[in-house]
């Protein structure tokens, strides 16, 4: 991966850049920021510039050994340890290395991956993926190796607020006083669930946005489609690549949790309780990442019909599509019953990410829409 495949982010490439180029690498760099913008393609691309036999004032050459193997990810010197769980018949506690294959086939596909395709694409969407303390121990003992190729041993470490409490305890030592010549590269979107003890022995860098503008570009170079779909898709990325290639690429999956959220709105409207229990049963079927990504996106939306019921169309970020369904719905979304609505779709999230019976929750849910929905805007003064 290379700084300028990357899009946008230039403020944050100098940065890493420069603690190249004036050898001031720390031994431990945590990128974080949103989901979708590029902290992992940035920490890949460092450890390639670091690695690279010939590397220039503002990106790796390409083209060299190391740069080759990066670029199928097969690097020795380079190891990765990501959210994992038990698939199939296996027993013992599973580990990044189980996994290997699976991950650079799928993060060569798209290195915006977010954390719900990569369990799809380990095929257990009812699982939680976690990094536990048999992933610590093989970080130590890689680690403590003398590197192949490169003069640095490199582990990138994606989504570290999924180690749990004995896996991260296990780190703190290797964090603090790590071998020389050794890079761990964190990456994570929710810093408030890491240990501040971890936290304060790495050197943090904010990963924001990627900028409208920026997005756009980067876009109609590496997608060549349809100025007017890059329109679309940028309104509705607020700032997240991952999303803005979902819907250039027409995700089935987007398209599947926009039918069911505009469904549900009109079977509530119209309080039909019985379709509204066939709902239920199709959603509860679906699978639990993917319910949880139907209470995501419907946030999103609530969010974006009552920025339009408030007329502050700036604060849109809607495709074509959302927005001809919201001109009509928006009106039901207001002052008395946005936060309410919120309150409700956050609450059925957590209980289904706390494995409670998703159709007592989805239930009790619509019908709580059902009552909301019936609200009357306040009327002003």
């Amino acid at each position: 991966m290379l700084f300028k495949e990357i899009i946008g982010q230039q403020e944050v490439k100098q940065k890493l850049l420069g603690l190249v180029r004036d050898d001031r690498t720390p031994h431990a760099l945590m990128l974080f920021g949103p989901e979708g913008t590029g902290k992992l393609t940035l920490a890949v691309a460092m450890a390639q510039y670091l690695s690279c036999k010939d590397r220039k004032e503002d990106d790796s050459c390409g083209v060299c050994p190391s740069c080759i193997k990066f670029e199928k990810l097969v690097h020795p010197d380079l190891h990765f340890v990501v959210p994992v769980l038990k698939t199939g018949s296996m027993t013992a506690p599973p580990v990044s290395d189980d996994y290997a294959a699976v991950w650079r086939e799928t993060l060569l596909a798209d290195f915006y991956l977010t954390e719900s395709q990569w369990y799809e694409a380990l095929g257990a969407e009812n699982k939680q993926g976690i990094i536990n303390v048999k992933e610590s121990e093989n970080i130590i003992r890689k680690l403590g190796f003398k590197p192949y190729e490169s003069d640095y041993r490199m582990v990138v470490i994606w989504l570290p607020e999924k180690m749990n409490q004995s896996a991260a305890n296990k780190l703190l030592k290797l964090i603090e006083e790590p071998p020389q010549k050794t890079l761990i590269l964190m990456v994570s979107e929710h810093t408030d669930r890491i240990l501040p003890t971890i936290l304060s022995r790495t050197q943090l860098l904010h990963v924001p946005p990627v900028s409208e503008t920026d997005l756009r570009e980067g876009l109609l170079q590496q997608e060549q489609t349809d100025p007017q779909l890059v329109e679309d898709a940028v309104l509705r990325a607020n700032g997240s690549v991952s999303i803005a290639l979902q819907t250039l690429r027409q995700d089935e999956i987007e398209a599947h949790h926009f039918e069911l959220f505009t469904e549900l709105m009109r079977l509530c409207y119209a309080r039909d309780i019985v379709k509204i229990n066939g709902w239920v049963e199709r959603v509860a079927g679906i699978g639990r990442e993917r319910q949880k990504q139907v209470i995501d996106y419907s946030l999103r939306l609530l969010r974006e019909n009552f920025m339009l019921h408030m007329e502050n169309d700036t604060l849109n970020y809607m495709s074509a599509k959302e927005a001809n369904f919201s001109n009509k719905f928006s009106p039901f979304i207001h002052e008395g019953n946005v936060h309410a609505l919120a309150e409700a779709f956050t609450l059925a999230g957590n209980h289904i990410e706390a494995n409670g019976n998703p159709r007592i929750i989805l239930m009790d849910l619509s019908i709580g829409v059902i009552r909301l929905l019936m609200q009357k805007a306040p009327t002003a003064g």
